[in-house]
């Protein structure tokens, strides 16, 4: 009988253990997957910002120099704001940028524009004046680009647009921007996102 006594008591102490483990192993799987689905819709939400430029138009083939964000992730990128580096300083707009870099053809391609007799085509496109789009406190969606400064080469600008070219390849910007879910992330260089708390 006592070793009878002693084998029951054996057996409901493995079957205590056996019913931890599995409430155990069955709360880990739990966890695990709860896990993998909050990745999944991280993933499916998070945007990837990317800085692009360039100097030449496919579609119209002409010398105009852009300069784009681009969102290479699958959800909206609410961007909160972005700063220009240029040559390791760092200027909270693009015309700081540009005087920084471009002066005095910079300067002087403003001037002339706004003196310029025949103002028919002057602050347009085709005519060489720069257009841009606002990239503060915006919305750029899964897979869009936002070309916010696009300049065509003219004779009106043409020694500020060559020196823009060649400057370009010392720009460098932060975005820091959240997704949906609002995580908010910094990106200084394209494809490397680094979480932050919050956009200041």
């Amino acid at each position: 009988m006592k070793d009878r006594k002693i084998s029951s008591e054996k057996l409901n102490f493995i079957v205590a253990v056996c019913a931890i483990l599995i409430s155990a192993a069955s709360f880990y799987a739990t966890y695990l997957q709860a896990d993998a689905a909050n990745k999944q819709v991280k993933a499916m939400t998070m945007p990837l910002l990317q800085f692009g430029s360039g100097n030449w138009d496919e579609t119209d083939k002409e010398n105009q120099l852009t300069f784009s964000l681009n969102n290479a992730g699958a959800g909206a990128a609410l961007i909160k704001n972005v700063a220009f580096y240029y040559k390791n300083t760092k200027y909270l707009s693009l015309e700081k940028f540009m005087e920084a870099c471009c002066d005095p053809e910079y300067s002087q391609f403003l001037d002339k524009m706004r003196n310029r007799s025949d103002k028919t085509d002057s602050f347009s496109e085709k005519g060489g004046f720069p257009m841009t789009r606002p990239i503060d406190n915006s919305v750029l969606v899964g897979g869009g680009k936002n070309e916010f400064f696009q300049m065509v080469l003219s004779q009106q600008n043409e020694k500020f647009w060559r020196k823009l070219n060649k400057e370009r390849f010392h720009l460098k910007i932060k975005v820091c921007f959240c997704s949906l879910l609002d995580d908010c992330y910094i990106t200084k260089e394209n494809g490397v996102a680094t979480p932050v708390d919050q956009c200041l």
